[in-house]
């Protein structure tokens, strides 16, 4: 049987916007994403780490991507929401507005794991 490694006392937040984009702007939507976007969410120092999703075997004009990022504590999360969120929501707006429509949530990780090796597990 594998292993896995569980953290149990994870207090991460997982800010998850999931989005639905247009076909026709996706190329130019992850680009502007992965050069422009995600670096200044994280210049603002308040996430850890990202994920970016886009869900299999769509057969519409639309992709639906999910943007998950991890604040390692409630306080980093409520600091970008407080200083940081308004402003680079109005610019997404306004680069893609009804193009890419984002839903927003926010979720406590009350615990994660993940497998190892082996080797790995021999340790704990």
């Amino acid at each position: 049987m594998r292993q896995i490694s569980i953290n149990r006392r994870s207090n991460r937040i997982l800010y998850n916007v999931t989005v639905s984009v247009d076909a026709a702007v996706f190329q130019e939507w992850l680009g502007f994403m992965r050069t422009d976007h995600i670096p200044k969410i994280f210049s603002t120092g308040c996430f850890s780490g990202y994920k970016l999703c886009k869900m299999l075997d769509e057969s519409s004009d639309n992709y639906t991507v999910a943007m998950q990022y991890f604040a390692d504590t409630v306080e980093q999360f409520e600091q970008y929401q407080k200083q940081f969120a308004a402003p680079l929501q109005k610019e997404y707006i306004q680069k893609f507005g009804q193009s890419a429509p984002a839903f927003r949530t926010v979720l406590h990780a009350l615990e994660e794991g993940e497998v190892v090796s082996d080797i790995e597990a021999s340790k704990n």
